[in-house]
């Protein structure tokens, strides 16, 4: 589990703060230096501007002969040397800030995907995948950029500013002011700007994540909308998400490009004032140093403008960024899995045992001792209700029991509550109330990682990952042998496909399997099943996308791998179920019948009527 903060960010400051987290121990330091440097490389422009009256005096003395060329080279010489050590800072500060932010990112996109892996399967039927997928793309982007180059950059406006305004007092303090006066309508206008650029901002991450969520939806769902003609209406969805986004955008790029043009005309205004107020100064002799002071004051007063373009910019940018991680801090905080359970799998030598790994229950003590229970893969059901919500119960006061060597098969229409049966024994989902129990342990006591590797599924919908077959068909067990692999391949019948490829089991797979036929992924999918060996297989509906003559052959193999085996299996082709020790039919979520093939057809019920086609299965 990951160690965080559960407060929620509600403003800039606290959101701006955690990220501030991140920069602890050597990073905190290697931040501050960085600080120091950006600080240095602006007070030394400061610097080398107020001494620039000192080098106008120097050539005045030198053409009046009360200096000499030492003086000037001196002045130069010193001058030179600052705006080195400032080229080195300015050079320095940015390499390390870039390295120091990528740690950063990397360690916030490490605990993204560590929480993510983390969360209950129940927060993925609520949110669109596009919408996940934007905390790793465009909100960690936004956040990357900022890091890399606004935040140490908005150190260097700050110092600027605050150098500039101490060198002008310096000169002159009445001339100071003015400088002062426009500096505040800028200021003022900034900060009224920037509520409403992070305003915008927020709204914009948000309409881009329901875009990327659309857009994943529809690729996703190509071949569905082309087979049903329904390109012209996802796309009227897709154009009112976009005029949504386009909306947001618009609003947002407004308020961000009005910061310049306004902090430009304030800085020429602020420049025509202070020349004409310090020309007549100087005249009047009210300027201590004369021209060469009114000199550097100008050159203060127009750099005092520079500053603040470049703040609002990285302001823009760091808002940009507090928006996306406020999202990112948001998902982060959603309660993760709850495991509370404490029984482990472990793996003993046991050379009598059926399996090629030998495991047991380990079951912790009230005296701090253990006590082991055989892996026999016994599953029970007591009453068991389940809702994916409150006003919609699933599963009604389920009960049945597998055992070892036995086949159960589950049929029923669509919305029976046959594939929720699969997922509430791998604890997908948590029931409502009643009790399942593995090998006599409720499996609440099971730690999930223990429970789900001690069962083998195969599921309708194929998951292939990118990479060779090999590594997809021992996926499930890591350390398989190729010899393994091909046997698994064989039980299988995958092996005769296979072979044919260019590269045989080197062959790599991209994009889901697709460059492989539906029924080469799912026979994949059993190889992976075949390979592991544990004592619960469940086939939902695995051989669906398997043409009549290659599942006969594929059943034969299979029956062979369920040996000894407690197999739950969900099928639409009654044919598959025929020779399952018990059959369950299921309607609305209860167990309407229960018995062998010819118990149930002598009952001539439910089950009767679909295998004489009576009724249809959904």
């Amino acid at each position: 589990m990951l160690n965080k903060s559960r407060n929620r960010p509600q403003n800039f400051l606290k959101t701006f703060i955690r990220v501030l987290s991140y920069f602890k121990g050597i990073k905190g330091f290697l931040l501050f230096i960085v600080i120091l440097l950006t600080i240095f490389s602006s007070v030394v422009s400061i610097i080398c501007t107020f001494f620039l009256q000192d080098v106008i005096h120097t050539i005045e003395g030198l053409v009046n002969g009360t200096n000499t060329w030492n003086d000037l080279f001196s002045i130069v010489g010193l001058i030179g040397g600052l705006y080195v050590l400032g080229v080195i800072s300015t050079i320095l500060y940015p390499q390390i800030m870039i390295r120091l932010s990528q740690q950063i990112i990397g360690n916030i996109r490490k605990e993204l995907e560590k929480h993510m892996l983390y969360m209950p399967l129940s927060e993925f039927d609520k949110h669109q995948h596009g919408e996940i997928m934007s905390y790793f793309t465009n909100d960690i982007d936004t956040l990357n950029m900022a890091l890399n180059d606004s935040f140490a950059n908005i150190f260097h406006c700050i110092a600027n500013i605050i150098g500039t305004l101490i060198g002008m007092f310096l000169i002159n303090v009445y001339l100071s002011l003015i400088v002062v006066f426009f500096l505040s309508l800028m200021v003022l206008f900034i900060v009224v700007n920037s509520k409403l650029c992070q305003k915008y901002f927020k709204k914009q991450q948000e309409e881009l994540s329901k875009m990327n969520g659309l857009i994943e939806e529809n690729i996703n769902g190509i071949k569905v909308e082309k087979a049903f003609n329904h390109q012209e209406e996802d796309f009227i969805n897709f154009e009112r998400q976009n005029i949504s986004l386009q909306k947001a955008s618009t609003s947002s790029f407004f308020h961000t490009q009005l910061n310049i043009p306004v902090i430009v005309s304030l800085s020429y205004f602020n420049f025509a004032v202070s020349c004409v107020v310090g020309i007549v100064f100087a005249y009047n002799g009210l300027l201590i140093g004369g021209v060469a002071a009114l000199t550097s004051y100008l050159v203060y007063v127009r750099q005092s403008g520079q500053p603040f373009n470049m703040f609002t910019q990285h302001m823009n940018s760091i808002l940009t960024a507090v928006a996306g991680a406020e999202r990112i801090f948001t998902y982060l905080d959603q309660e993760e899995e709850i495991d509370e359970g404490k029984v482990r799998l472990v793996k003993i030598n046991n050379e009598n045992s059926n399996f090629k790994d030998h495991y047991v229950w380990e079951v912790p003590l009230e005296n701090g001792l253990t006590k082991q229970i055989p892996l026999r893969g016994s599953i029970e059901f007591k009453n068991v209700v389940f809702g994916y919500n409150d006003e919609k119960i699933v599963l009604n006061n389920i009960s049945f029991w597998a055992e070892p060597g036995q086949k159960i098969a589950f049929v029923g229409s669509t919305g029976a509550g046959k594939t929720t049966i699969i997922s509430l024994i791998s604890r997908f989902y948590e029931i409502n109330s009643g009790e399942i129990t593995y090998d006599g342990i409720n499996i609440k006591d099971i730690k999930k990682e223990s429970l789900r590797r001690s069962i083998s599924m195969v599921t309708q919908d194929t998951h292939l990952f990118t990479g060779t077959i090999k590594e997809n068909i021992k996926y499930v067990r890591r350390h398989s042998t190729d010899e393994e692999i091909i046997e698994a391949a064989k039980i299988a019948n995958a092996d005769s496909f296979i072979k044919l490829l260019p590269n045989g089991y080197d062959t790599e797979l991209t994009d889901d399997g697709h460059n492989l036929s539906e029924g080469q992924r799912q026979l994949l999918a059993l190889a992976r099943a075949a390979i592991s060996q544990p004592p619960v297989l469940i086939l939902d509906e695995a051989t669906s996308n398997i043409d009549t003559h290659t599942e006969k052959l594929v059943q034969k193999s299979m029956d062979k791998l369920m040996e000894g085996r407690t197999v739950l299996v969900i099928a639409h082709r009654l044919s598959t179920v025929r020779n399952s020790e018990a059959i369950l039919c299921l309607e609305k979520g209860k167990i309407i019948e229960r018995g062998s093939h010819d118990n149930l057809l002598l009952e001539k019920g439910y089950y009767y009527r679909l295998y004489h086609g009576i009724n249809e299965l959904d």
